[in-house]
């Protein structure tokens, strides 16, 4: 159905990153397949000098992924999925959100029906690979 090739994670904060971390750790992405934004990229550099992609065009990253990890605050999400949402394809993109408090209903009722949403609740532990997710 998908092929992935790139992920985007929408928000570098402290689980962002940590994501990004864990997926590289494990060997399920290498670095440059794994594009994060955040607003002040300089917070980031040491992802950069890693060999990931980091920008703070969420729309770009949108653009050149399959998969969508929303990383940002709850009070940020409604504006990110406006952001976004002229790019997203239900053929193309899967969006994975990890923003507390926000259900799939509300996520979908800003991205529209066909998208297909995941939401999950990791902790920063995903960087060493020791953490637990629930998924729904």
């Amino acid at each position: 159905m998908f092929a992935v090739s790139k992920i985007s994670i929408l928000g570098g904060g402290n689980i962002g990153s940590s994501i990004a971390r864990g997926l590289v750790q494990a060997k399920l992405f290498l670095p440059e397949n794994i594009i994060i934004t955040r607003r002040r990229t300089e917070l980031l550099q040491s992802f950069s000098n890693d060999g990931y992609t980091v920008q703070s065009d969420n729309l770009s990253a949108v653009k050149n992924s399959e998969i969508i990890i929303i990383a940002v605050t709850p009070q940020q999400l409604n504006g990110l999925l406006a952001e976004i949402k002229p790019e997203l394809n239900p053929d193309r993109h899967i969006i994975i959100s990890i923003v507390t408090g926000a259900s799939i209903k509300e996520i979908r009722k800003e991205t529209g029906e066909n998208i297909p949403i995941v939401r999950a609740m990791p902790n920063t532990a995903i960087a060493v690979g020791e953490s637990m997710t629930c998924i729904t």
